[in-house]
């Protein structure tokens, strides 16, 4: 596995309740909580293989006889599209999950993944892209603010800033961030956009559909959930989510990953558009999600059916899905509950609500409680840290 932050940690869980122990590779990253898991058989420490990926390379081409027949399952961006690059040469000894880097690439920038949608007749919300500011003025009039300038591709941007994207509430705020973050327009390195925002709250109207696909197509599972609360509270990252059937997003988004080819594990982001009553495409990620434990607890263990159907040849089709199951990153939501409810406005009840059903929680876990105790320690003591700077 590449990467055990809290994401990985999930996979391998799921993996682990199955008997399976992973073999962690990190690089340095502090939030490797996963690499203290008892459903870890070893963890190996590449330094800075997102930065320099050759290094990973040369370590699995060391490693290929002895974890010869070894799935690889990325939990990153990078790891997808490591791995989609260096397929050919890594197949040799390892079991691939992800397709090649064409299908990777057209789903990773998002301009690229709007482009071909629409083309097949899916909406997406209204974009544009400037390469000089002489275009950015000529789209001025067309542009309805307040807008995003998001990236194409995220996670490198994401990995330098933190964040996923920038809300610009004017012309003069949105020439001047798309200057600096492409010095002067000479070079786009994150392949920006600026992205119409759809009205309402992600919290009533972002679902995303997840699924499972074979190598010949055929889908083995797909559930659907729907984003309660987010981490950071705007726009960010599912901290609270519920199992619910949302019907309509189920043929588009079959329709959507067939048409670019995709096989594997995928979640696809929707968010509802109360001007047409349509669902607009957010974005695709092409591998294991967050939420992963949310799949497991309705009875969808994503991981295990990969992992059955590419090393054991077996396949599991699961038709149903435990419905109103709420998954809880409980540190992260503790924590915008205290410092944030004046931006959120939940009421008293809507934050507890989600703690009184049927209840996953994302780290938590008695049996395994490490991870859970090291999360814990990790933020706390950066948030110390940042406490003693603004001290000084």
């Amino acid at each position: 596995m590449l990467n055990a932050t809290g994401l990985g940690y999930q996979v391998m869980k799921a993996l682990g309740k199955r008997g399976i122990r992973s073999i962690v590779i990190y690089d340095q990253e502090s939030e490797e909580i996963g690499r203290y898991s008892r459903y870890v058989a070893d963890r190996i420490e590449v330094p800075h293989f997102i930065e320099q990926p050759e290094s990973l390379l040369t370590h699995l081409q060391e490693k290929g006889r002895e974890w010869s027949g070894t799935l690889i399952i990325p939990t990153k961006d990078y790891g997808v599209e490591f791995l989609a690059r260096y397929r050919d040469i890594l197949s040799r000894y390892y079991i691939i999950p992800t397709p090649g880097l064409d299908v990777i690439k057209g789903i990773l920038d998002k301009s690229v993944l709007y482009e071909n949608a629409r083309g097949w007749g899916i909406a997406a919300p209204r974009t544009f892209r400037a390469r000089s500011i002489e275009e950015l003025y000529r789209l001025r009039e067309r542009i309805t603010f307040p807008c995003l300038l998001k990236p194409g591709l995220a996670h490198p941007f994401i990995r330098e800033f933190g964040f996923k994207m920038f809300e610009i509430g004017g012309f003069e705020q949105l020439a001047r961030v798309y200057r600096d973050l492409t010095g002067d327009f000479t070079h786009d390195r994150f392949s920006l956009m600026i992205c119409e925002i759809i009205p309402g709250p992600d919290s009533k109207q972002m679902v995303q559909f997840a699924s499972y696909i074979d190598r010949s197509g055929e889908m083995l599972a797909s559930m659907t959930s729907r984003k309660i609360r987010q981490d950071p509270p705007k726009y960010g990252q599912g901290r609270v989510t519920k199992s619910e059937r949302i019907r309509d997003v189920d043929e588009r988004s079959y329709g959507l990953l067939k048409g670019l080819g995709y096989h594997g594990f995928s979640e696809i982001e929707w968010k509802y558009d109360p001007r047409d009553g349509e669902y607009k495409l957010i974005e695709i990620n092409p591998r294991f999600i967050f939420y992963t434990g949310l799949c497991v607890a309705c009875g969808i263990n994503f991981p295990y059916i990969q992992y059955a159907d590419l090393v054991r040849h077996e396949k599991i089709r699961v038709h149903s899905f435990r419905e109103n199951v709420y998954w809880i990153h409980f540190y992260k939501d503790v924590l915008h509950a205290v410092f944030n409810h004046a931006v959120e406005r939940f009421s008293p009840w809507e934050y507890l609500r989600p703690y009184l059903g049927r209840t996953s929680f994302a780290i938590f876990d008695p049996r395994d409680p490490r991870p859970f105790l090291e999360e814990w320690r990790e933020h706390a003591g950066n948030m110390l840290r940042r406490r003693i700077r603004i001290c000084k």
